[in-house]
Parts: C-alpha cells; sequence; structure tokens
C-alpha cells in the first residue's frame, strides 16, 4: 500500500542510565547505513508512570514526515510517545507474544498503521492474516519480518574448542523445563566433574556484560533453546529467532538444544545439536563434550554464517532497503 511518500526518520529507544536496552544496537546500526534520525521527546521522568497507561489525543499530524520506532507490545504508549499523535509510526516490534497480540493489533488500528516490522516471523505471518485487508475491522497494512541480529563486535572468537576452560554456560532464561540442573552438575568426562557456569543464581544476574562475553569465547558448549520451550506460558506456540543463537554462533559455542524453524530457513542449515528422544539432554551435552573436536568445524560455520548474516548493520541495511521502497529516504547511502 501507498505511504504518501514521507520521509521517514528513526528515533533513539529510551535507555535508562545504568541499563544496556537492546533495542539501541539496531537504532545505532540504522544511522551507520544513513539513515535519518528524529529527534526524542520523551517525557520527564515524573510523567514515565503516566506515559506508559495513556496516550496523548491525536489533534494533527505530519503529511511530510513519519518515525521509525523500536517498540515492545508491553510498553506501547511509552516506546512511540508522542510520535503517535502527531505523525506516522513505523514500529518495529520485539516480544510480540499471544499475551499481547489483541492488544496490538487493536492499537496498529487506532493509529491507523500503514508499516509494521516484526523479528517474528510467525507473528508477522499473523498480522499479514490480520490486516490483509480482507476485513472492514481491519485496514490494510504493510507487514515485514525482520529477523533479529547482534552487534557483532561484541562477541569473542575464542581459542578452539579444545582449549577452552568451561566446559557448559548457561545464561539467560532458565532450561529448566527441559534440562534437569541436579542431572547437568554430575556430568563427568573421563571421571572429572565437567566445569558448569550459570550466569544467573538466585534469580539474579552474576555476571556483568563484559564477564559474560569473556565466558562466552571460552566456553565449549551451551544450552539453546526458544521461549516456547522454557516458558510455554508466555510464548506459547510463537517459536521464534532470538539474539541467544546469534550470540552463541559469533563466540563459537556448540550450541545443544532446539534451533527455532525460521533460523534453519534463514541460514540454509541447523546450527544447533538437537535434542533428541532417544537420548536425554544431559547424555548429549556429556556425549559432545566428549567428543568435542568433532564440532570445531560446526562452530567455524556458524562464527562465518553469523559474521555474514547475524550482524545489525547488515541487517538494518537490508531493511533501509525494504522500506526505501514505502518510504523517502533520499540522503540513505547503504554502505
Amino acid at each position: 500500500m501507498t505511504t504518501e511518500n514521507k520521509t521517514l526518520k528513526a528515533v533513539a529507544p529510551y535507555t535508562h542510565s545504568g541499563f544496556l536496552n537492546f533495542k539501541c544496537a539496531p537504532f545505532e546500526a540504522w544511522k551507520r547505513n544513513g539513515g535519518k534520525e528524529a529527534r526524542s521527546h520523551y517525557p520527564w521522568r515524573f510523567l514515565h508512570w503516566w506515559a506508559f497507561r495513556w496516550e496523548l489525543p491525536t489533534l494533527w499530524k505530519s503529511r511530510k514526515e513519519a518515525r521509525l520506532r523500536f517498540m515492545e507490545p508491553v510498553s506501547l504508549h511509552f516506546d512511540a510517545f508522542p510520535d503517535y499523535a502527531i505523525c506516522e509510526v513505523v514500529p518495529m516490534f520485539w516480544d510480540c507474544w499471544p499475551g499481547y497480540f489483541e492488544n496490538t493489533c487493536l492499537w496498529l488500528r487506532k493509529h491507523n498503521v500503514k508499516t509494521a516490522v516484526f523479528t517474528s516471523r510467525q507473528t508477522a505471518e499473523r498480522m499479514q492474516e490480520r490486516f490483509s485487508g480482507e476485513s472492514k475491522k481491519w485496514q490494510k497494512m504493510n507487514v515485514i519480518w525482520c529477523p533479529e541480529a547482534v552487534d557483532g563486535e561484541l562477541y569473542q572468537k575464542g581459542n578452539e574448542l579444545k582449549d577452552r576452560s568451561i566446559d557448559l554456560l548457561e545464561f539467560g532464561r532458565s532450561n529448566d523445563k527441559v534440562v534437569c540442573p541436579e542431572k547437568l552438575a554430575g556430568i563427568e568426562i573421563n571421571g572429572n566433574r565437567i566445569l558448569h557456569i550459570c550466569t544467573k543464581q538466585n534469580g539474579k544476574f552474576v555476571y556483568t556484560n563484559e564477564q559474560l562475553y569473556e565466558a562466552m569465547g571460552d566456553a565449549k558448549v551451551t544450552i539453546t533453546l526458544p521461549r516456547s520451550m522454557t516458558q510455554p506460558e508466555v510464548a506459547g506456540d510463537i517459536e521464534t529467532l532470538t539474539q541467544r543463537y546469534w550470540e552463541c554462533m559469533f563466540s563459537r559455542m556448540v550450541m545443544v538444544g532446539h534451533a527455532p524453524q525460521e533460523l534453519v530457513d534463514f541460514i540454509g542449515y541447523n546450527p544447533v545439536v538437537e535434542l533428541r528422544d532417544v537420548i536425554s539432554a544431559e547424555d548429549l551435552i556429556a556425549d559432545v563434550l566428549e567428543h568435542i573436536d568433532d564440532y570445531q568445524s560446526l562452530v567455524d560455520r556458524n562464527r562465518e554464517t553469523a559474521e555474514r548474516l547475524g550482524n545489525w548493520t547488515v541487517r538494518m541495511k537490508w531493511l533501509i532497503k525494504e522500506l526505501d521502497d514505502l518510504y523517502t529516504l533520499k540522503d540513505i547511502s547503504c554502505r
């Protein structure tokens, strides 16, 4: 659908002092690729509660400009503040889980969103079906699937697998629904207990980001599972590629678990040692560690693939070209 050839500018995500915002990486990549930037107008801190829960009235909207906003459904009003009231918004969504789907659709309809970007392929497909223009209730909308990526420069290539000191590294969400912590702790290789490190203890992260990057570059094996397996109560049946997979691929760790189908389709092969019914997860991890040299070629290939396809600079260059067919991006020169 047409978008009246408006100029599209991105707005920086809000960053709380002392906290990282994963949405900043794609914004910085947008700028590196020549994308235009608009000034942010987030409310004063004491007004954040209000901005999260209530919206400004729409009195007038610019006919010349649109705003690319980096958003999560849990904070719709705040992430797009105040552009939803003064111009066309092009939202780029993370974490649009089933529980947020209907509310997100209502927000998109209310603000007559003409183009929306989703990092989950399944969510993008469902949005495309909803906003196909075939129903009078829902307007037609351009839907773009843009897979997740990371800032590849943060992650260390590390030593060869046989020369790494950490046998198993667990980070991020708990894997307890699939893997037994007690059994993992009891794994022995050649009579020696493996070095198993968890970066989250008693619900708190005990590693800084810098320590995590270093540990990832020194670990042989990690567990990678989509949220649909670790937190099905949140993700439901949405099995999506998250930044964890790219982080592991850049760091050349052997991933044991399950690869989302959209990752396999996107890169053309399965980069994960898949869990199987004939062997327990704990026994599979032990087997991988016992034959770690056999997986060096896989992690080397994963690193090469991540450098080619998993960096936000590459991803945003592609997205800019997609959006260039819908909006005016005259000053953009993709490198």
